[in-house]
C-alpha cells in the first residue's frame, strides 16, 4: 500500500471497521450527525467529568462514556472540563447493547494518522514530542501516533545529549510509516537541514568583508570557536575573539552562546568563512600614547610568566613586560617566579612604548628609590673596605661588603704582578680579605675592588728608578725563543732579546742561560704605558768596553805627564 494513498479506518482496526464501511472523510463531511454507526468519528460536547468516565453528548438519543484516563496529560492530570468541545470515535453505537461507547483516544489517533500522512504527502514538517530515549534514538509522540527517531537524526548535538530532548516538542519530517504496522519513523535533522539550507541561501550574497551577523557558538577548539550565523559555520580563530591575551577560547564563550562577529575573509572557492570578535571593539591600541607615557606609572594584573620576564594586563587588550633585570636593583632574581605569581595586582614605571611593535616594557624595581645612588655617597671612590670571598671564580672573585649588592675583584685588579696566570687561585671561599673600592657602576649593578690598588704601582716610578743605561743585576725568570725574562724586583720583569745576548744565532738561549741564574744587564728603555721593560747583555759589554778603553787612556795621560815633569825637573838642575 502506498504512504500517499487515502487510507481506510478499516486500515487502522480491522475488528471495528466493516470492509464495505465508507471513508473516514465521509463520515465526517460537515460533521453532521444524521446517522449514528460504530467506527465513526463525529464531535461531542463534555457534559460531565467523573471520577471513572467522563460524559459526552453527541446530538444522539443517549450520552456516551469515555474512560478518565484517556484525558490524562504527560504527568497524570485530567485535562478536561464541562462544555470542552472533542472530537470522539464511536466504539459501540448499538443502544440496545448498552448505549454509545466512545474513545478520545482512537479519535486522536487517527487524525493523528491523517495528518502524518499528509506530512509525507507534502514533505512537509510536523510536531513531535520526545517521551524517551531508547537504545540506537529516542521514542517520539505525535498526538497520540508513537514513533521512533534515530539518534543520527536528532539533529546537531552529540548523541550523548539525548537526554536532553525529552519532554522537548520538536518540528520533524516523516522518513518512513506504515499505519497497518503501527510504524513511523521521523527526522528532525532533515527539518534542519532544509532550513539551514534556505538561510544559507539568504546569506551568501551578504557574506561581504565587513558584515556583521549574530550567530550561535557551536563548539570550541583550543585554536577558536566555529559560530553558526544561520545556514553557514565560520571560525573565529582564538587571536580574534578578544584584544586581550587568552589561553583557550573557554574563557570568553561558551557552546551555545550568541555573539555578534564581523566577516573577516571568505573563501567562495573553499567555503571557507573567516569571522571576527574583537574587530567589533576598538582596538586598545589606537591613540595609546595619549593614555600612557614614558615614566608614568601604571598598575595592572600578572597575565602570565616566563623565564625572562612577566606579562603584565595594563588594561583589556594592552599588555607590557617586566623584564627579569627590572625587578630588582640587586640582580639577584633570577627568575620572576622568585618575586611575583599570576594574577598578583602590581604598580609599576611604563620604560618604553612601541606602538609599531604593539610592545610596552615596564620596570618594578624602578617604584622604589634605587639604592646605587645611596652607595655612591657612602662608598666614593678609594675607600678601603673589608669584606668575605663568597665565591671564587675564573674571572674573579665576589665579595660580600655587608650590603645587599655583592662586589667584584676582577682577576686584572688582585696583582701588580703580571707574570701571575691565575691570580684568583691565590685565595679560597670565606676568607676574609681587604680592598680598595674603584668604581660603582648602577647602570650595569656593578661595584668593583681591587687588591693591588692597596700598594702604588711600581710601573708608575720605573723611569725615575731606572734610566737608560744604568746597569742592573737581576734573576732570570724565564728563557724563551726570542729572548730571557730577567725580575729585577717583585712585579717588575724586563726583557734581553735574543738579539741583546750576545748569543749567536746559531745557537739556543737555554743552552746558554737557565731560570733561577743572576745575570747582569743594562737598561735600554722603560715604557710604562706598555709595562715593558727593554735589557741588554751586549750593551753592558759594550759600555766595559769602552770604561776599560777610557781607563787605560786615562793611565797614558798619566805616564806622559809624569816623564815630562821628570825631564823638566832634569833640566832645571842643569842649568843651576
Amino acid at each position: 500500500m502506498s504512504a500517499r494513498q487515502k487510507i481506510n479506518l478499516n486500515e487502522i482496526f480491522e475488528d471495528d471497521i466493516d470492509e464495505n464501511s465508507s471513508s473516514m472523510m465521509d463520515l465526517m463531511d460537515d460533521n453532521e450527525v444524521t446517522e449514528l454507526s460504530s467506527s465513526q468519528i463525529i464531535k461531542g460536547t463534555v457534559i460531565g467529568v467523573a471520577q471513572d468516565f467522563v460524559t459526552v453528548d453527541v446530538g444522539f438519543k443517549s450520552e456516551g462514556r469515555i474512560q478518565t484516563t484517556e484525558f490524562l496529560d504527560a504527568k497524570g492530570n485530567l485535562n478536561v472540563s464541562v462544555g470542552d468541545e472533542i472530537e470522539v470515535f464511536v466504539a459501540n453505537a448499538d443502544p440496545g447493547s448498552g448505549g454509545l461507547n466512545l474513545s478520545r483516544a482512537r479519535a486522536k489517533q487517527i487524525k493523528s494518522w491523517e495528518n502524518i500522512e499528509q506530512a509525507f504527502a507534502g514533505n512537509t514538517s510536523i510536531e513531535a514530542e520526545v517521551i524517551a530515549v531508547v537504545k540506537g534514538g529516542v521514542n517520539i509522540d505525535i498526538d497520540g501516533v508513537k514513533g521512533f527517531m534515530p539518534a543520527s537524526q536528532t539533529g546537531e548535538r552529540a548523541y550523548h545529549n539525548l537526554d536532553e530532548l525529552v519532554g522537548r516538542k520538536v518540528p520533524v519530517k516523516i522518513v518512513d510509516f506504515n499505519r497497518k504496522k503501527a510504524n513511523l519513523i521521523v527526522s528532525h535533522k532533515h527539518v534542519l537541514t532544509e532550513e539551514k539550507d534556505r538561510l544559507r541561501s539568504e546569506i551568501l550574497p551578504q557574506l561581504k568583508e565587513g558584515a556583521v551577523f549574530r550567530g550561535r557558538v557551536k563548539n570550541l577548539t583550543d585554536y577558536g570557536v566555529f559560530v553558526d550565523i544561520g545556514g553557514i559555520d565560520g571560525l573565529v580563530h582564538i587571536t580574534d575573539l578578544s584584544w586581550g591575551r587568552l589561553k583557550h577560547p573557554r574563557e570568553v564563550v561558551a557552546a551555545g552562546d550568541i555573539l555578534d562577529v564581523v566577516v573577516l575573509k571568505y573563501d567562495e572557492s573553499k567555503h571557507r568563512l573567516t569571522l571576527g570578535v574583537k574587530q567589533l571593539k576598538e582596538d586598545p591600541w589606537y591613540n595609546i600614547l595619549s593614555r600612557y607615557s614614558v615614566g608614568g606609572r601604571v598598575s595592572g594584573r600578572i597575565v602570565g610568566i616566563t623565564d625572562y620576564g612577566a606579562f603584565m594586563e595594563i588594561e583589556p587588550g594592552v599588555e607590557g613586560m617586566i623584564h627579569v633585570s627590572e625587578m630588582s636593583w640587586s640582580g639577584k632574581i633570577k627568575k620572576p617566579s622568585q618575586l611575583l605569581k599570576k594574577d598578583d595586582n602590581v604598580e609599576v614605571v611604563i620604560l618604553e612604548i612601541d606602538t609599531g611593535k604593539r610592545k610596552i616594557s615596564l620596570g618594578l624595581k624602578q617604584i622604589g628609590e634605587n639604592p646605587w645612588d645611596a652607595l655612591k655617597v657612602k662608598y666614593p671612590e678609594g675607600t678601603r673596605l673589608r669584606g668575605r670571598i663568597k665565591n671564587v671564580t675564573d674571572f674573579g672573585l665576589f665579595i660580600d661588603i655587608g650590603e645587599e649588592f655583592d662586589c667584584l675583584v676582577r682577576s686584572a685588579d688582585i696583582t701588580w704582578d703580571t707574570r701571575e696566570k691565575n691570580p684568583v687561585s691565590m685565595f679560597q671561599k670565606d676568607q676574609e680579605i681587604e680592598a680598595v673600592l674603584l668604581s660603582i657602576v648602577p647602570e650595569k649593578q656593578r661595584i668593583l675592588l681591587g687588591i693591588k690598588q692597596l700598594t702604588d704601582d711600581p710601573w708608575l716610578s720605573l723611569p725615575e728608578r731606572y734610566p737608560a743605561g744604568r746597569g742592573v743585576e737581576g734573576k732570570i725568570v724565564k728563557v724563551t725563543d726570542f729572548g730571557v725574562f730577567v725580575e729585577l724586583e717583585p712585579a717588575v720583569d724586563g726583557l734581553i732579546h735574543s738579539s741583546e745576548t750576545m748569543v749567536d744565532k746559531s745557537k739556543k738561549l737555554s743552552d746558554h742561560f737557565k731560570v733561577g741564574d743572576p745575570v747582569k744587564c743594562v737598561i735600554l728603555s722603560v715604557d710604562k704605558g706598555s709595562r715593558r721593560i727593554s735589557l741588554s747583555i751586549k750593551a753592558l759589554v759594550e759600555k766595559q768596553e769602552r770604561d776599560n778603553v777610557n781607563s787605560f787612556m786615562a793611565g797614558q795621560e798619566d805616564v806622559k805627564v809624569s816623564l815630562g815633569q821628570m825631564l823638566k825637573d832634569k833640566m832645571s838642575v842643569t842649568h843651576e
